[in-house]
């Protein structure tokens, strides 16, 4: 997925003046909110904290913020996803009921 990194290594989910695209397996499955709660410093690179203190990349990933609201709508992103997965088999199933009767009765009604 792509992700966008601010000069401080903040991630973010939209482009923005000031943002650089990154590839990235890190955050798949993972809801916007969650991403945005992130600090990404790519492999290579190296982000200096405001103590001095350097991080080197090999794609270090690192809360920035609490992650409390983070959980929270993940939480509710994998919900969503969890329903519409679960609307989507059953349409499945219907279909397959559907394509077993049909078979079963040769298209036809009549009993």
């Amino acid at each position: 997925m792509t992700i966008y990194i601010d000069i401080d290594y903040k991630c973010y989910v939209s482009a923005a003046e000031g943002r650089r695209a990154i590839e990235t397996n890190e955050f798949d499955g993972k809801c916007p909110e969650w991403i945005e709660s992130y600090r990404f410093v790519p492999a290579d690179e190296t982000w200096t904290r405001e103590d001095g203190e350097e991080f080197a990349g090999a794609e270090m990933i690192s809360p920035w913020k609490d992650l409390g609201e983070a959980y929270a709508a993940q939480t509710v992103y994998l919900t969503g996803k969890l329903a519409a997965a679960e609307a989507d088999i059953a349409e499945l199933d219907i279909a397959l009921l559907d394509a077993e009767y049909e078979n079963i009765t040769g298209g036809t009604d009549d009993e």
